[in-house]
Order: structure tokens, then C-alpha cells, then sequence
């Protein structure tokens, strides 16, 4: 296991368990959810207005001393204090992976350690727990970089595999043409039509549309993009995705795709 730049076995760690009915354990796999409703005069049936998410996942995981590497399984302070130095009080949240466990594809999380515990055998330190917090509910692809040579009104397909059903998947999407584009607009057909317009683009311009932050900019420096812009920024739905384009573009979609696969207990 790796916690941003901290790597177990790097410092002759391991994945372990002191509980020996882990096999049979249960984990919480963060997917509260929330129903909204209300009452509306003497109707018996609430009337549903929504729902939203209302927990994340938190994994445990406890770390010992491998014993192929160490006569002495005991953590000394100073070992203690390394393992507290790198994993606790850091900013935001790292990339965690897990190499030893075999998921379908490379997954990792992000997290950040919210707790520590030590396990204790003989007054000594045998093992450390660490409680953590992921950004969501869900783990991680790796990063994804699909490319298409879009031709003038001709649609593309781009399958979005997320596990995320109801919300739409939002890329960062570079957009470059070799040739000027007076009125650019591209058209995700399967979404009702949903319109991206961007004017006046030079050749050899880059546009990078970040669509998850809104965000848009050029490596034109002597022009503000905004005014030529429709603020419809690229979204995808769960699924597959016609789209198309009235101009022959290059277009390169970046995206890492949420999953649900919760959390290896250890």
C-alpha cells in the first residue's frame, strides 16, 4: 500500500489484520443516502423532491513490521514517529493504492489520515491503525487520455463506463485546429442536443476546457476566450455519448472514472 509518496513495503511494512474474525467482517462502504420529501395538505404520500449523499467512505487500515524483513516486530519510537510524520497532518488528500489485493482494473482512493491508533502486545507497539477519510464514495480509475480526429459533422461515439449512473462525467478536453474556425460548435447528440459553442478560433490555437472546475482557457495570450464562449462546458453521460462537430478538430478527453468498489477491510 502507498499513501501519496509513502510506500509500505519502502520502509519494511506490510497489510495486516489482529482481528481473527476479519474474515467474516462487514464494511461500510460510505453510500448513505438521503431521500427528500414532503407532505404536501393531507396527502398520505410524501411528495419526493430529491436526494443526495450524506456520508463518505472511511476506511481502517493497520500496518505492522513485515517479518521477511525484521527480526525485531516491534515499532521503536523513532519508527513511530516517521510513520506519524509522513501520514498525519498533511493538506487535502493523497492517492492511496493497494498492490496486493486484485481488483478488475488499477484502482486507488484518495484520503487523509483522520485518526491514529496504536495496537499494543506486551506494552510495546506491534502495529498501527490508521482511520482515514476518502474524498467520496468512491475509489479511482487511473487517468484516462482518449483521442479522436473529428471530421466536419460526422459523429464520434465516446462510452463513458462510470459508476456514478445519475451525474455526468466531466473532462478536461483539449481542443486544437489547424485550420481558423469562424463559429466552432460541437453537439452531444445523445443529451438532448447539449451545445458547446466557442468563436473565432485561430490555427494551431489550444483550447483547454476544464469542464469539472469551469474553466476555460487559450494559448492565445491576447484574447479573453470567455467572450466567445457559451459557458456550455463538455459534459458526458453515464453510458454512451454521440457527439459531433461542425469543423474537422482534434479533440483529446482527460478523466479518471469513479468506482464503487469500497474498501479491502484489513
Amino acid at each position: 500500500m502507498s499513501i501519496g509518496d509513502f510506500k509500505l513495503s519502502d520502509y519494511g511494512l506490510m497489510l495486516a489484520s489482529f482481528d481473527s474474525s476479519a474474515s467474516n467482517s462487514e464494511c461500510d462502504l460510505g453510500m448513505d443516502y438521503e431521500t427528500i420529501e414532503s407532505y404536501i395538505g393531507y396527502n398520505p404520500v410524501p411528495i419526493y423532491l430529491g436526494s443526495k449523499y450524506t456520508n463518505k467512505l472511511k476506511p481502517q487500515a493497520t500496518i505492522i513490521k513485515n517479518g521477511c524483513n525484521n527480526t525485531n516486530l516491534y515499532f521503536t519510537e523513532h519508527e513511530c514517529r516517521e510513520v506519524l510524520r509522513q501520514l498525519t497532518g498533511f493538506r487535502g488528500y493523497k492517492k492511496m493504492q493497494i498492490y496486493s489485493y486484485v481488483f478488475d482494473e488499477l484502482i486507488y482512493f484518495y484520503v487523509r489520515v483522520t485518526n491514529v491508533f496504536y495496537r499494543k502486545s506486551s506494552g510495546k507497539v506491534a502495529g498501527i491503525i490508521l482511520q482515514m477519510e476518502c474524498d467520496s464514495q468512491f475509489a479511482w480509475s487511473k487517468d484516462f487520455h482518449s483521442v479522436y480526429q473529428v471530421q466536419s459533422e460526422k459523429s464520434f461515439l465516446f462510452y463513458n463506463s462510470s459508476d456514478d449512473l445519475y451525474n455526468y462525467l466531466l473532462p478536461k478536453v483539449i481542443i486544437q485546429s489547424a485550420s481558423p474556425i469562424p463559429y466552432l460548435e460541437i453537439t452531444n447528440l445523445s443529451d438532448h442536443g447539449w451545445t458547446t459553442v466557442i468563436k473565432n478560433i485561430k490555427a494551431n490555437e489550444i483550447i483547454t476546457m476544464d469542464s469539472k472546475n469551469e474553466i476555460l482557457v487559450s494559448s492565445a495570450s491576447d484574447r479573453i476566450i470567455l467572450n466567445d464562449f457559451n459557458m456550455h462546458f463538455i459534459r458526458l453521460l453515464s453510458g454512451k455519448n454521440q457527439l459531433k462537430a461542425n469543423a474537422d478538430i482534434t479533440m483529446t478527453f482527460n478523466f479518471k472514472l469513479p468506482r464503487k468498489v469500497g474498501f479491502v477491510c484489513k
